[in-house]
């Protein structure tokens, strides 16, 4: 059961308060942003709000999030005094906008991963279409293990994170059919190694030693198994790069 600290809901016009709702299963679209520190930081908060309202544009949904809008809405739950380590959620419809804040739960220095074939309605859009993954994630200990979604033996990406295969030192990613999230775009645009677009097939998951996962609530997380296949990671030295990357953010 995920411990949400806060939770409101509110009509887009003037943000008319109104009784909560997660809006799972809407036509909508949303994000999750960390929030570190005290006074609090939010972690690429300018990108998530840029991407949230691109996405509301391609799903016809007629609304702009400001950030006038997004300081209103963080001013309540989110107070100066408080050391957070927290993912700030915001989720909009054609009607509504719904935040909750919950706290970030820290992975496991044994991180294992279970494979699934699944893909995303809209993969391209991290859209409220969510049911299966809620129900995969419910069924999941998520500070210790990650379901990665597959099709036709393609890797596409993990319920709550994007990932990277590394082999022989050099970095792979999936070439489509995922929601890109703002630490992938953040580590594809700091690293000094090239990311590479490639298929990765489940089969071949053997050559990589090393398979890492990117996002706002896993940071960044180098699988130490995938039982499922029998595969364990060799290598740790560009996880270490990585990370030291997503370090400068927070």
């Amino acid at each position: 059961m995920v411990n949400i600290l806060f939770k409101k809901s509110y009509l887009h016009k003037f943000l008319t308060p109104l009784p909560f709702d997660d809006l799972w299963g809407t036509k909508g679209v949303f994000t999750t942003i960390r929030v570190v520190g005290s006074p609090p930081k939010f972690i690429l908060l300018d990108e998530h709000i840029r991407n949230l309202n691109i996405s509301l544009k391609k799903f016809g949904i007629n609304f702009i999030l400001t950030h006038q809008q997004m300081n209103e809405l963080i001013h309540t739950p989110i107070h100066n005094n408080v050391n957070y380590d927290h993912l700030f959620r915001i989720a909009i419809n054609s009607k509504k906008i719904s935040i909750s804040l919950r706290p970030r739960v820290q992975p496991n220095k044994f991180f294992t991963a279970t494979i699934v074939n699944y893909q995303r309605e809209n993969p391209l859009l991290k859209n409220l279409y969510y049911k299966k993954i809620i129900s995969l994630l419910e069924k999941n200990n998520n500070s210790n293990n990650e379901v990665i979604l597959t099709k036709n033996d393609l890797i596409l990406e993990g319920c709550t994170t994007n990932i990277l295969c590394v082999c022989m030192k050099k970095i792979y990613m999936p070439i489509t059919n995922y929601y890109k999230g703002m630490t992938l775009k953040y580590i594809v645009n700091k690293s000094r190694k090239k990311i590479i677009k490639r298929n990765i097939l489940v089969k071949d998951l053997s050559l990589y030693e090393e398979i890492l996962l990117l996002g706002s609530g896993k940071g960044v997380v180098n699988i130490s198994a995938i039982t499922d296949i029998n595969w364990k990671k060799q290598s740790d030295s560009i996880y270490k790069e990585t990370l030291s990357l997503y370090k400068k953010l927070i």
